[in-house]
């Protein structure tokens, strides 16, 4: 066994032993406020934890060829035992973030943007990792539309046996899934993006924008149409970790309202990052998200906006509009981050 996959080990039966009690089946099916003060206890000294490890990895980090391997790995063809393990870790973690505690969501959503650190800076699986977390985005959509049937389109398309055994493993543990499990899944993806910015590693950013790209073409888009913001807000639960900061806002509690002004938020900061770095290389075509996005953009905001003939809360409104905030300027060809943003 590699020293990375040796950490990632070490990393899944820290998770398994922390969260296995709180994460099975019949542990989820109902929530007392006992049992989320627990979880909420374990999830932070998980969470401690994690932080205190990453720093301290040394296996491979010097070393240049495993750092382009792990970078580098196709997204869709994990390591076989890191693959193991990314699996035992998002079926813990998956499962809160659809339990109905905002305080659960937004540290489990924490947890997951610090073990992408952990992965990262172990040169484990970094490609696989992210895939499989496209896959949790791709299945918690589909249960917040209400049509369990549906094929996913890796289950339609792709024919990598790993990504569908993970299915069958984290599909039970999203039969609660809603709009503010989607919601968490992507503000997850969005701090990841972060982490991204802050290292200045163009191969793992490339890598995470593959997968991203690849996880956005296998959500089922069509069915959006049937989303429309102020609608179902009666059958949602309203349970979302943003509801801290929207509670006196009128009518932003709605989860599909959050969910979309995350999802805008992802995109733009997903046109800003491909584009830093063709900026960053000197690469003069555009990664094929930025086309995919573009066609979205349009879309979402419609779902965004379209009440059923009726005007749109201003506040509404402007929730949307603070979402679209402009980035700060690129770098000209060549110029890193660090540099721009360290003036």
């Amino acid at each position: 066994m590699s020293g990375a996959s040796s950490n990632c080990s070490l990393l899944c039966r820290l998770i398994n032993d922390s969260l296995h009690q709180y994460t099975e089946p019949e542990a989820v099916d109902s929530l007392t406020k006992e049992k989320e003060k627990d979880i909420l206890i374990a999830l932070s000294k998980l969470l401690k934890q994690i932080q205190l490890w990453t720093p301290k990895l040394d296996a491979y980090s010097h070393n240049g060829k495993e750092v382009e391997s792990a970078s580098k790995s196709e997204c869709s063809h994990s390591q076989p035992e890191d693959h193991h393990c990314f699996a035992k870790i998002l079926a813990h973690l998956i499962v809160l973030l659809t339990l109905e505690s905002q305080y659960v969501q937004h540290l489990a959503g924490n947890v997951l943007g610090f073990i992408s650190e952990f992965v990262a800076t172990s040169k484990s699986d970094w490609g696989g990792f992210i895939n499989l977390l496209c896959v949790c985005l791709e299945l918690a959509i589909t249960n917040a539309l209400s049509d369990p049937s549906a094929p996913s389109s890796s289950e339609a398309e792709d024919c990598n046996s790993d990504s569908l055994k993970f299915e069958d493993v984290i599909k039970p543990r999203l039969k609660n899934a809603n709009w503010c499990t989607v919601a968490g899944i992507i503000r997850v993806l969005r701090n990841i993006l972060k982490y991204l910015k802050r290292e200045d590693d163009d191969q793992l950013l490339e890598v995470y924008l593959n997968c991203v790209d690849s996880g956005l073409s296998n959500v089922h888009w069509d069915l959006f149409d049937e989303v429309h913001v102020g609608q179902n807000g009666g059958t949602q639960k309203r349970f979302c970790a943003d509801a801290l900061f929207l509670r006196n806002i009128s009518g932003l509690q709605e989860p599909s309202i959050i969910f979309l002004g995350n999802f805008l938020q992802l995109l733009c900061s997903l046109v800003y990052e491909s584009n830093f770095l063709e900026a960053a290389g000197g690469c003069i075509d555009k990664h094929p998200i930025c086309n995919k996005i573009i066609n979205f953009v349009p879309k979402v905001l419609n779902w965004c906006l379209s009440k059923e003939g009726e005007y749109v809360d201003t506040c509404i409104s402007q929730y949307f509009r603070h979402k679209l905030l402009s980035p700060p300027p690129l770098p000209p060809p060549g110029l890193s981050r660090t540099v721009v943003f360290n003036k």
